[in-house]
């Protein structure tokens, strides 16, 4: 709605005041027609308070007030909105760099505790965007330890979605599939879940900060808020920060540990995180959830997949080994997953990370040849024997390599030049391809004619055959030039698509 055109008179000043104290239920003309009876008898001393509002309006209005936006807004106020969450943004920031950054110097970024948390939802109230809670998990994890702890439950907001049926039944079906209220699943009182959720975090005097997904910071905070409206709940409010920014931080910091190259930009973690490749691991989601197919969608089970996904990105940067259950899913193979030394490592006796349910220990791999970008770097062993493998996927095993015969060149050391020597050598001139396709049509087995035909074509085989080779093959595929034979021992480059010599 645009906004009310500034009033240019005292009377209308006292209209508008007289309507909205007496006149609310009477039209703008009525009151308009009362007020007028009411300041005909008010004398000059009366009146002069309104006359002078009249004039700051006026003066304001010569000045050039805020401009609006279609809706009535002061644009001015909605550029101050944007600086400060701008503002707001930078100093969350710089928060989690100075976070991760000094638990890298003191040497404590592989100890160092963070909690993740998400929240599922029934519905959004239209008066207040309120969300009204149904689920909340939250997660302790490091990288030395993994997924160490969970704190999980179901919420019964305890009131009725009245007006929002249709939209929590269906939001409902096609995400979490919780039942909705009052047949909602969990505990109803809520300023006990917020405490238990204090009590979770473990903390005396400040609290730690929760981290999740960037797009969802809104809708925690609203849940959390809603649950701390309970009159049992703590007056406590907990910081909510982007859970991407930290994992791009923390894989800056691992890199640097690691003496590893680090992300160009956080558009490439991000882009990482985005992938959830755990996304539909079972076995991490609550009960019902797993009865009812929907892990994916389970809190519990995202918190998971988060530090799974921190572990497999960063772990093996500083050489952490694997905990199943903690850093990957239970049922890995941890015996498969190796984590190589870097590419452009000098050392070529490296020691490869092998780890085990049992024994996080350091082996060399035996008998073992690694490649990365071409650089060739191998782990010798003790064993009298030596087999050389190609690990180029260490986590599918090994490959042979199948050792070439006495007398006989390499296939990989052969050039281009070789091969086509090779090739046409045992080819004879009758049968030697020919680059042009067209040339060689008339070699094509003919079909037989009938016996009675109304049409009697002569054919001459050899005279075709000299049409055709004795063709220009300059005049095929729309001008483009095709090289001959000759050519391909030739180290000129070859004209562009569509030109001619």
């Amino acid at each position: 709605m645009a906004p009310k055109k500034p009033c240019t008179n005292g009377f209308m000043i006292f209209t508008f005041e007289w309507k909205a104290k007496y006149g609310k239920q009477i039209s703008l003309r009525d009151a308009t027609a009362e007020a007028g009876k009411i300041w005909a008898n008010m004398n000059m001393e009366e009146r002069s308070p309104y006359n002078e509002k009249a004039k700051e309006e006026k003066v304001k209005m010569r000045k050039g007030g805020d401009k609006l936006t279609c809706v009535g807004t002061s644009i001015s106020q909605m550029d101050r909105h944007k600086f400060e969450l701008e503002q707001k943004e930078k100093q969350i920031k710089r928060i989690i760099e100075q976070t991760v950054r000094n638990s890298g110097k003191d040497g404590e970024l592989e100890h160092k505790a963070y909690f993740f948390i998400t929240v599922n939802y029934f519905t959004k109230t239209i008066k207040g965007n309120v969300y009204i809670p149904a689920e909340l998990s939250v997660c302790e994890y490091s990288l030395k330890q993994g997924v160490s702890r969970i704190f999980h439950t179901l919420i019964n907001p305890g009131t009725n979605v009245y007006g929002h049926q249709y939209e929590a039944q269906h939001h409902s079906e096609t995400t979490h599939n919780l039942p909705l209220p009052p047949n909602a699943m969990g505990d109803e009182n809520l300023g006990t879940i917020y405490n238990e959720v204090l009590k979770f975090l473990g903390a005396t005097d400040e609290y730690p900060p929760l981290y999740t997904a960037r797009e969802n910071i809104h809708i925690v905070v609203s849940v959390l808020d809603f649950l701390k409206s309970d009159i049992r709940a703590s007056n406590i409010t907990l910081n909510i920060y982007p859970i991407q920014y930290l994992f791009y931080v923390m894989k800056e910091s691992t890199c640097e540990q690691g003496e590893l190259e680090k992300p160009k930009s956080f558009h490439i973690t991000d882009a990482q995180f985005e992938r959830d490749c755990f996304e539909y691991q079972s076995g991490i989601a609550c009960q019902f959830h797993e009865d009812k197919d929907r892990s994916k969608y389970c809190t519990q089970s995202i918190v998971t997949r988060w530090g799974y996904m921190f572990s497999d990105y960063m772990c093996r940067d500083i050489a952490v080994p694997l905990i199943a259950g903690r850093h990957i899913p239970q049922n890995t193979n941890l015996e498969a997953i190796i984590t190589p030394a870097p590419a452009n490592c000098s050392n070529t006796n490296s020691l490869v990370s092998l780890a085990t349910s049992s024994n996080y220990s350091y082996k060399v791999v035996a008998d073992s040849e690694l490649y990365y970008d071409d650089n060739e770097t191998t782990v010798s062993s003790s064993s009298d024997t030596k087999t050389s493998y190609k690990n180029n996927f260490p986590a599918l095993g090994c490959r042979k390599k199948i050792p070439t015969p006495a007398g006989q060149r390499s296939r990989s050391s052969m050039s281009r030049r070789d091969c086509e020597e090779e090739y046409y050598s045992v080819l004879t001139e009758d049968i030697r391809p020919e680059l042009n396709p067209w040339a060689t049509r008339s070699l094509r087995p003919q079909p037989p004619q009938p016996d009675d035909s109304w049409f009697i074509v002569t054919s001459n085989r050899s005279r075709d055959q000299d049409n055709d080779a004795g063709s220009s093959i300059h005049s095929f595929g729309r001008g483009r030039h095709l090289p001959s034979i000759n050519e391909f021992n030739a180290n000129t480059t070859a004209p562009g698509p569509g030109r001619l010599p």
